[in-house]
């Protein structure tokens, strides 16, 4: 019984993961992240809740999604960040919870910079190469993909206990 839901936690992350890939690649390509995905993450939660190996403080991480989507709201109210991007960002903090929001977030945020400056970098190097000049500022940011690097190092920091117990 305690091997099955092991087998069955570590394949909840895997499928979290799964899920959070699919994202970054659908915004690389499209500039969209489908409500499924985000939706599938949220509704994926109660299995990692009910097969983790010791208690998971559920209503702590509906606390943090709640504060997360709030926010997000005002952030897309403000022309700030795209919605799918906030849905996005809102079902990986319902992961992160209390114990992991603050790394979430940081990674989110420092691999949005990098995404960033590799845009920037690319609009620059297109501007020079004869085509059409961009201004920087009409360069869309695929933020998925850095929502999605913080999400994967918020699913690996939650399977560290499960793959190797101390």
């Amino acid at each position: 019984m305690i091997f099955a839901l092991a087998t069955l936690h570590i394949a909840v992350l895997f499928a979290a993961a799964g899920l959070l890939v699919a994202a970054a690649i659908n915004d690389a390509h499209h500039y969209k992240i489908p409500n499924i995905i985000s939706i599938a993450l949220f509704l994926l939660f109660p299995l990692f809740v009910i097969s983790a190996p010791r208690a998971i403080e559920w209503d702590q991480h509906l606390m943090v999604f709640a504060l997360v989507l709030i926010s997000g709201f005002a952030m897309f109210m403000g022309n700030l960040a795209g919605a799918g991007d906030i849905k996005l960002l809102a079902a990986t903090g319902l992961w992160a919870g209390p114990h992991l929001i603050a790394m979430f977030l940081i990674m989110t945020a420092i691999a949005g910079g990098v995404l960033a400056l590799t845009m920037a970098a690319l609009t620059f190097a297109r501007n020079f190469s004869g085509k059409q000049a961009l201004a920087l500022a009409k360069v869309p940011i695929p933020y998925g993909i850095a929502i999605a690097v913080g999400g994967l190092s918020t699913i690996y920091m939650l399977s560290q206990p499960i793959l190797f117990p101390g």
